[in-house]
C-alpha cells in the first residue's frame, strides 16, 4: 500500500462541488430527456429505438450520480488522511468502493446515448445502407470497448476488494495498462463523437436554404462536438485514477468530468428532436392570444440521393423538417403533378414557405416548381 500523504488540510473538502455539479448537469439532462419523450410521444406521436436508449442511459446516468453522491457522504472529495483520521481505515475503504461502483455505470451512460444518435442521424439523411451500417456498426464498438474497460476494471486486481482495501494480500497489473485502455476508449469515443457530428451536418449545409437556417440546423446536429471536446478533457485526469497517495481527493477532478461527459452527451442526443414541441408551445400562445397570423410549419428541403425509376421527381424527393419521423412513401400523384413525400420531421422555421403546403401531422406537399429550386 502506497504511503497516505498526510501533509494535507484536513479542513478541505470538495464534496460540495461534487455533488453540486454532478446533480445540476443530472438535472439538466432529466428534463431534456423528458422533454425529448414529450415531443416524440405526444406531439409527434413517433416513439423510436433512440428514445430507449436514451431514456436508459439517463438511468444509468442517475444511478451513477446517485452512487458518486453517497461516496460523497462517505468521504469522497475529501482528503484521504482525514477520513482515514476520522473514521478510521474502514471509512477510507466503504468511500472507495462506492466511488469504484459507480464507474460501470457512468462508462456505460456516456457510451449507450451515442447509439441514439446513430439511429437520430440514420432517420434524418437520406436513405444510404452503406453508410447507416457504418454508424451502427461505429457506436456498437464503442459500447462494445466501454463494456470492456468495465470487465477490465474488475479483473486487474485479484482479488478485486483490492480495488478499495489495497491493504490485504494480492496482485494488480501495472497501473498503466489500465490507463492505456482508458485513453484508448476515450480516444475511440472522441472520434465517434466527431463522426456523428460531421455526417449530419455535411449533408446540411451543402442544401439550399437561409444562412441562419443552415447555421441552426448544424448546431443542433453538431452537439456531439461539445461531447468529443469534454471526452478529450476528461482524458486528460485519467491517471487519477490510479492515485494511492490521497485517492479520495486527487480523483475528483476525473470524479467531476465523468459527471459532466455522461450528461452532455444525453442532452447532445435530445435537442435535435425538442423543436416540434416549443413549434406546438408557439402556436399553442398564438391560438390563446387570438393571432390571425399564419403559422410556420417548419422548412422543407430536400437531401441528395441516387435517383430512381421510382422517384416522382427528377429532384431528390427526402423530405426534412427536425424532430419525428412520418414512415411511409406515398407515391399517388394527381394531373397537376403533385406528390406526397416520405418526411423526417427536422422542423426547420423559415419565411420561405410560399411553394409548400403542410398539415399539421408533418407530410408536408411538394410542388414540382418548388422541388426544383
Amino acid at each position: 500500500m502506497a504511503t497516505i500523504d498526510t501533509d494535507v488540510d484536513f479542513s478541505e473538502s470538495r464534496a460540495t462541488e461534487i455533488n453540486v455539479l454532478g446533480w445540476v448537469f443530472t438535472g439538466t439532462a432529466t428534463a431534456t430527456v423528458f422533454l425529448k419523450l414529450l415531443a416524440r410521444g405526444h406531439v409527434a406521436k413517433d416513439l423510436g429505438w433512440d428514445d430507449f436508449f436514451i431514456l436508459f442511459s439517463l438511468t444509468l446516468s442517475v444511478i451513477a450520480a446517485g452512487i458518486v453522491s453517497h461516496s460523497v457522504f462517505l468521504g469522497l472529495g475529501r482528503h484521504t488522511a482525514a477520513v482515514i483520521a476520522e473514521h478510521g481505515m474502514e471509512g477510507f475503504e466503504m468511500a472507495s468502493k462506492w466511488h469504484v461502483l459507480a464507474f460501470p455505470f457512468n462508462i456505460a451512460s456516456f457510451s449507450f446515448p451515442n447509439i441514439a444518435i446513430a439511429i437520430l442521424v440514420s432517420r434524418l439523411l437520406d436513405p444510404n445502407p452503406l453508410r447507416t451500417r457504418c454508424l451502427y456498426a461505429m457506436v456498437a464498438l464503442q459500447v462494445v470497448f466501454a463494456m470492456v474497460s468495465i470487465i477490465l476494471l474488475f479483473l486487474q486486481c485479484k482479488p478485486t476488494q483490492m480495488l478499495w482495501k489495497p491493504s490485504i494480500e494480492g496482485k494488480c497489473w501495472d497501473e498503466s495498462v489500465f490507463n492505456a485502455y482508458l485513453y484508448w476508449v476515450s480516444a475511440y469515443t472522441t472520434v465517434t463523437d466527431i463522426v456523428l457530428a460531421v455526417v449530419p451536418i455535411s449533408a446540411f449545409w451543402n442544401l439550399q436554404m437561409r444562412a441562419s437556417t443552415k447555421w441552426a440546423v448544424c448546431v443542433m446536429m453538431g452537439l456531439t462536438f461539445l461531447s468529443a471536446l469534454v471526452t478529450i478533457v476528461k482524458a486528460t485526469y485519467i491517471h487519477l485514477f490510479s492515485n494511492r497517495t490521497d485517492p479520495l481527493y486527487k480523483i475528483v477532478p476525473l470524479v467531476l468530468w465523468g459527471l459532466v461527459e455522461q450528461n452532455v452527451v444525453i442532452v447532445a442526443a435530445c435537442i435535435p428532436t425538442l423543436r416540434p414541441l416549443f413549434r406546438k408551445a408557439f402556436e399553442s400562445r398564438n391560438s390563446r392570444s387570438g393571432t390571425n397570423s399564419r403559422p410556420r410549419l417548419g422548412f422543407t428541403f430536400t437531401l441528395p440521393s441516387t435517383p430512381g425509376p421510382e422517384r416522382l421527381h427528377s429532384e431528390p424527393e427526402s423530405t426534412i423538417p427536425l424532430g419525428s419521423r412520418k414512415t411511409g412513401f406515398d407515391a399517388k400523384s394527381d394531373n397537376s403533378q403533385h406528390g406526397i413525400l416520405r418526411t423526417v420531421d427536422v422542423d426547420v422555421d423559415s419565411d420561405e414557405g410560399n411553394d409548400l403546403e403542410g398539415n399539421v401531422d408533418g407530410t408536408y406537399i411538394q410542388h414540382p416548381s418548388a422541388a426544383g429550386r
